[in-house]
């Protein structure tokens, strides 16, 4: 199945240093932002130039630990929020440029302090109208902040908002990731439809011996019906779903190392998506994960472009899933390599055949669209760093080169678009065909036909 992109920009960053994430923040106004821990830049996608900071945001940047834009299924990205070194939370809601301040109770506050004197890594994630934060670490602390005033937050006088925060413990026969398990993801997204009703997903993926362990959280709130004032108003659900490597086809190998795991969730929760990187690309796929009945799909990435019989330990890595992100319509997983090419596949795990024109920008038709090609040059102390590791594959040496180039791919909340970015430059892409669930599965159909019509040939000339 082919598909169709229109290159709409494609600019260079008018700035030195790498941004990790691009994403769009705001609903009446929108606007495409760079993002990375401690900073975020508007961004001019014909010009490459960065405005003027955020004056509001310039007094907190500095003691900023993380940085998230929220999510609420298929509703723009409204809100950005951060987590302070003082133990606070902020909300910056882009349309109207106001500031919010969230104070963190006793527990979460110790959390965050621990996280940053351990130099570990914090997880947060805010719903679409900005009034629940869920925070959580790799060892399954996780904390959850209500705004429970019924009026929008925006309309609220008050600098500082008032809340209720609570603790979701794990269940003892849950298992978590460790301060060990360097590859651990985490992933969370909050919905509301017919299906889940008003709820957030969570997900902890980690290696444990020989097995991808998958560890969900689910938090749902009550319906409009009576609780007692003592009583919570959400209910949590934990699950656990074991994947073993030795069945996957191929058979993949736990690497224990930063960026050997990429997850997503589907914007209407029902897919969770794994990319497990090998160091044998060959072997390197995605998972997709029904969260209803935990039914896994694997999708082969085909050795992620590379032709050669052997990597070089250096490069095994390039070949990696950098960054994935869902389409608005949840038919399509977009990825970027690390060696900067966009890879698409279908919620079913199928790899898509691409096509891209506009701006001079002309590939295909080719399952990997080399985008943003790597630039392989690096600095001599970081050569130096390779040669001391013996020419090793784990990521302490590439994570500490500043001048790295950084993918991300984001796809738009309800429009057919899609940003790419290598830090340095940024491109814009359209779906140009109007594509539903429908048109999909014919096309499908269609390609399976037609292989198996050629394969029954080739059965009929084999004979002759």
């Amino acid at each position: 199945m082919e598909i169709r992109l229109e290159v709409l920009t494609s600019t260079s960053i008018k700035q030195k240093k790498p941004w990790p994430r691009v994403s769009w923040l705001g609903q009446e106004n929108e606007a495409v932002f760079l993002l990375d821990d401690k900073f975020i830049n508007e961004i001019n996608l014909h010009s490459g130039r960065t405005k003027k900071k955020i004056p509001i945001l310039q007094p907190l940047l500095k003691d900023v630990i993380v940085l998230t834009t929220s999510s609420n299924g298929l509703k723009i990205d409204a809100w950005l929020a951060g987590v302070l070194t003082t133990g606070e939370l902020f909300l910056w809601n882009k349309d109207q440029d106001c500031l919010k301040t969230i104070q963190a109770s006793k527990e979460p506050k110790e959390m965050i302090k621990a996280a940053v004197a351990s130099s570990l890594r914090l997880y947060l994630y805010v719903s679409g109208d900005g009034k629940r934060v869920l925070l959580t670490m790799p060892s399954g602390c996780t904390f959850l902040w209500e705004y429970l005033d019924s009026k929008n937050i925006v309309s609220s006088k008050s600098p500082s908002l008032v809340g209720q925060w609570s603790q979701i413990r794990p269940e003892e026969t849950v298992l978590l990731p460790s301060t060990e398990d360097k590859e651990a993801v985490i992933h969370a997204v909050f919905i509301k439809n017919e299906l889940f009703g008003d709820c957030c997903l969570c997900s902890f993926t980690f290696y444990s011996g020989e097995c991808l362990k998958l560890t969900f959280l689910a938090v749902r709130w009550h319906e409009n019906v009576f609780i007692p004032i003592r009583s919570l108003p959400y209910q949590v659900h934990w699950a656990q779903q074991d994947c073993f490597l030795c069945s996957l086809i191929p058979k993949c190998e736990p690497v224990k190392s930063r960026g050997a795991l990429i997850s997503a969730f589907s914007r209407d929760g029902l897919t969770l998506a794994v990319t497990l990187n090998q160091k044998d690309p060959k072997a390197t796929q995605v998972l997709f994960i029904n969260t209803l009945n935990f039914v896994t799909l694997s999708g082969s990435l085909k050795g992620c472009s590379n032709k050669n019989p052997v990597v070089p330990a250096t490069l095994i890595r390039s070949y990696w899933v950098g960054d994935i992100s869902w389409t608005h319509d949840n038919l399509f997983l977009t990825c970027v390599l690390k060696r900067g090419s966009l890879v698409l596949l279908t919620c079913q795990g199928e790899l898509l055949t691409l096509i891209t024109f506009g701006c001079s920008i002309e590939f295909g038709p080719a399952e990997f669209i080399p985008l943003h090609p790597l630039i392989t040059y690096r600095s001599p102390w970081v050569v130096q760093m390779f040669d001391d590791s013996n020419n090793s594959v784990d990521s302490s040496a590439s994570d500490s080169d500043p001048t790295r180039q950084r993918f991300s791919i984001k796809a738009h909340s309800r429009l057919p678009y899609l940003i790419i970015s290598d830090g340095y430059m940024v491109t814009t892409l359209r779906f140009l065909d109007n594509l539903s669930p429908s048109v999909l599965m014919r096309s499908l159909l269609l390609d399976s036909t037609q292989r198996l019509e050629k394969t029954y040939q080739s059965v009929l000339l084999s004979k002759v």
